[in-house]
Formats: C-alpha cells, structure tokens, sequence
C-alpha cells in the first residue's frame, strides 16, 4: 500500500500539469520539438513536483526515525475516536481533544481517522495526511503566485524553493497537529485569489470555509484568523471587489463553523461545565493554557509584546529557536543567506508591487502574522502562520535579482542545490532519540510487554509521556484506560499519567513477581537479586521478575 500510495502521489498526480500540453500536442499534431518548446515550463513544474513530493513522502514512517509524544497523542486519539467515538477523556468527538489536559488541535487528529480505517495505526499512517497536505502546498503555491503576478517563470521559481525549505520538508515529514496551520491558510488565500480574479464566488466561499475550517488546526488562529479575515474583507470592499452583504456573509461562514470552538474559549475561560451539542463535546479542560502560549493574558501586556517581537525577529533573522527538530543547526528555516532575498523582496513588493491587489492580500496576511508574534511566546510552531509570508518575498527578491544578474543565475542554484544535498544528508542522519520529546523503539518493547505471563509493566519516565506510546502501539482499548487510568497530580498544567491497567510509569520499591520493569539501555537498578532475565530491545533494557 505504501509503494502504491507513492507511486500514486508522487508520479501519476503531476502528470495532471501535463494532460492539458500532451491533449493540445495530439490535438493539434505537434511534433516533440515543438511541445518542448511551447511547454517547457510545465514539463519543468511537473519534474520539480515529482522531486517535492518524494522528498515529503519518501519513508515518512522512518524519517525522522522516532515519534513524536504529540504525534503519538494524534494517532491514539483518532484511533480512539474511529473506534469508540470519544477520545481517551471520554468525551465524544469533542472540539478540541483533552490530550494531556490541556487541550490538543483535533483538526488533525479528524484527517487521520479515514488514514487509519484503511492502513491501520503505525508511523506511515500517523504522518501521511501532513505530507500529503505538503504536497499539496506545492501545488497551491505555484497556482497563487502564477495568478498573482501573471508569470509562470516566478511561480516555477517559488515552487522550485519550496520543494528544497528546509521548513517546509521539515513540517511536512512529521505529524505535529499544529504543521497543518499554515498550509490551511495557503490554501484559503489561493481560492480566495482565483475567486476575486476570476469573479467566482464559490472560490470566495470556498476560501472563507477553509479558514474556518483552520480554526481547529492550532491555537494561533483565535487571534490569527479575526484581523486576517476582517483585513482581508476591509480591504476588497475599499477596492470594491466585494460587497458588504457579500463581506458579511463570509463573515458569517467562518463564525458559523468556528462556533464550537468560541464555545469552548468562554467555557475555559470562565471555569463553566463542558457541554454536548447534537454529540459534540464542547470540553472543560484541567488547566488553561493560554497564559502559557500568549500574552494577552498576561500583567505586563505592552512590554511582553515588544519582548515577542523583538524574539519572532530574532528567529527569523537567525532562522533558529534552539531546537533541532524545527530547524536543523547550518540550515535555519529557508537557509541562512535567504534572509537578504526576504528583505529586499519586502522592499521590491512595496516599491513594484504597490498596485497589485493580489500582492496586497501577501501584504495582510504578512501583517496579520506580526500581530499574532507579539502575542504569543515565540518559537518556529508557534510562529508557523508567517513563515509562506515570508517564503513569498524570498521569491520576489530571488526573481528580482536573478532579473538583474542573470549571469550569476547559475551560481545561486549551484549554492542551493549544494545546501539542499548537505540539508537532506544531515536530516536523514539525525537521531531523534536525543530529544527528550522523541522516542523510538517502543512498538517492539510494546509487543513484547503484552504477553499473558506479565502481570505488571513498569516503565522508568525516562523520556516525555511514555504512557502514550504504550496506548498508540498497543491499540489499548480506552474504556479499560479511563476506568484504570492514574495520575501523578490531579492538580497539575499537564496530567502525567502514573498508571492504566497493568502499566506503571515509575518504579517501586519492591517488583512483584510476573513483572516487567523497562529502562534505558545501559541503566543501573538496584533489584539485581531478583531478576530472572533481561533482555536489549533497540535503546531499552528490560528486565523480568
């Protein structure tokens, strides 16, 4: 299934950028020359998307080569959800996901639900909805700058550095919940400009329900998405290309399918009872965590927001926020040298671009995302909304000087191309183990855990929330789970769970026979005396009583 669903993406869906050259060719019986000719651009779009959509799909079960505790989270509860109806709180499909008891984007957790039904839980299935919706960024992103600026050789060169971004592989590869967020928002912006251009209002519509719709992919969008839409909607109706009536309709659409989740912020920040509406569960979270990822809440709101900008500009222009996972050390988040084509595409798109309308809705979603960066905490998830802003005055800048100098043109594609190589070689060599927030290994550990003969599994909390890895690999039912499920602290930020079934997350005093007690490799214990076997699973070593 999975060579199918690569060979299926990878080369049979870029054939469609050809359908159209190949018909006409046939049609009008052109001979290889000319078809050469007249089509290049899209005989070169249609390599480039095969090249893309390898490097996001390409062995995404393995690459990284550990899970991610969220990403784990995602899967179990879409498992949980497909199979019971409710997620491992036991409300039933709620609006936001319980998670650690704190909350969790369920948009995601939503899109694996038909993945799983059809190839089961496991690393493939867990990642391929976020490379699949990578990919179709690319798509997306050479459609929007084609019909923004009316030029193939621009839109080919935006597409042509996406498919390399560092943070855009990176995103696409793992199944974070929040990696969709910006995509969403692409994807709106596009129909929304095809549908002003073309004056269709379905694409208007289209658009608006989309960025409803990427409400549920992250908490950045409670604040993102009402200047952006408002923005957006003032600055058409200034141009008249929409009505009010029309601008208030949209309005309406995205309220309409955001209502849940309006619910849900009164509900949590004035400590009322969850609710259940038609079976959608409106959930009371333990803890708020909105002082935690913005400053809104916050006794020094002026300050804290010149702080967050001062650090959003700080990870743009070192391309860095100190964790690995989000960008690898030497590459940053488009490569280092990218930052002067960011800046002086910001200048071009002001200087030339002044009276493009399509340009100017880039210009507010741009803005929008700077307003949103001195409101939050900063690091590259966080921020993720700015970051095709950004892509898209890299390219103006990269397009305007190539434009100036094309004698070096040959050079800056020889210097990218080296870095993508050297990028790619370091990705697939990195150990994700050596972050406490990934782990592998567990799904064999697991196996072998499940076995009759144990009565009990202790696990030493060596890396973050073992407990969700035992659940997403053993397929653990969740109503045993809720029944039997202990917690550390009941009055905690986050609920730590010390216990479901015959799993334990610490390690006592005294082992009881018939159980299994699971440390890091190489880990010295002190119940040497009554072990009756031990044996090495990948980084694990367990032993048995």
């Amino acid at each position: 299934m999975e060579s199918f669903i690569l060979i299926t993406v990878c080369i049979l869906l870029p054939l469609i950028i050809l359908i159209k050259p190949i018909t006409d060719c046939r049609k009008n019986k052109k001979n290889i020359k000319t078809f050469l000719k007249e089509y290049k651009e899209e005989i070169i779009l249609f390599f480039i998307l095969i090249i893309g959509s390898l490097i996001r799909l390409y062995n995404i079960g393995k690459f990284p080569n550990a899970l991610n505790a969220d990403e784990a989270s995602s899967g179990y509860e879409a498992w949980s959800i497909l199979k019971y109806g409710v997620d491992r709180k036991g409300n039933s499909f709620p609006a936001v996901l319980y998670a650690w008891g704190s909350g969790q984007n369920a948009l995601y957790s939503y899109l694996l639900i038909p993945i799983i039904f059809i190839l089961g839980i496991n690393e493939f299935a867990l990642r391929l909805p976020m490379a699949l919706i990578g990919i179709a960024s690319l798509y997306s992103f050479y459609y929007l700058l084609k019909k923004v600026f009316n030029n193939k050789k621009i839109a080919l060169c935006g597409v042509a550095f996406l498919v390399i971004c560092p943070w855009h592989i990176l995103k696409s590869r793992w199944a974070l919940e929040s990696n969709i967020f910006p995509d969403l928002i692409l994807f709106a912006i596009t129909f929304l400009v095809y549908g002003i251009k073309d004056k269709n209002k379905y694409m208007q519509v289209i658009a608006f329900i989309i960025l409803g719709i990427s409400s549920y992919a992250y908490g950045t969008s409670y604040m993102f998405l009402p200047i952006f839409v408002f923005a957006i909607l003032g600055y058409l109706i200034y141009k008249k290309e929409i009505t009010v009536k029309r601008a208030i309709e949209y309005v309406g659409i995205v309220f309409l399918i955001c209502v849940p989740l309006i619910l849900y912020v009164i509900i949590n920040t004035f400590d009322l009872k969850q609710i259940n509406i038609l079976g959608i569960t409106i959930p009371r979270m333990m803890s708020n965590r909105y002082d935690e990822v913005a400053t809104v809440f916050s006794g020094n709101l002026y300050e804290n927001c010149i702080n967050n900008l001062l650090e959003s500009l700080k990870i743009i222009l070192i391309q860095s926020d100190g964790l690995e996972w989000n960008a690898i050390s030497g590459f940053g988040l488009f490569y280092s040298f990218s930052i002067i084509a960011l800046f002086y595409g910001i200048y071009i798109s002001i200087k030339k671009y002044k009276k493009n309308l399509f340009s100017k809705l880039m210009d507010i979603w741009m803005i929008s995302s700077i307003i949103v960066c001195a409101f939050c905490i900063p690091n590259i998830n966080r921020i993720n909304v700015i970051m095709f802003p950004c892509i898209y005055y890299i390219i103006i800048g990269l397009y305007e000087f190539f434009s100036k100098y094309k004698l070096i043109i040959p050079c800056i594609i020889a210097i990218y191309i080296g870095l993508f190589i050297c990028f790619i070689e370091e990705y697939i060599n990195k150990d994700y183990n050596e972050y406490n927030t990934f782990t592998s290994g567990i799904e064999e550990v697991s196996k072998y855990c499940e076995k009759e003969e144990y009565e009990d599994v202790y696990c030493l909390y060596s890396f973050k929330e073992p407990f969700i890895y035992f659940l997403f690999y053993a397929k653990y039912d969740t109503k045993d789970y809720i029944e039997t499920v202990e917690f550390f602290r009941e009055d905690g930020i986050f609920e730590n769970v010390k216990s479901f079934g015959k799993y334990h997350f610490y390690l006592p005093e005294n082992i009881p026979d018939k159980s299994i007690v699971i440390v890091p490799k190489n880990s010295e214990i002190n119940f040497e005396n009554n072990i009756k076997n031990k044996i090495t699973i990948n980084q694990f070593d367990l032993y048995e009583f």
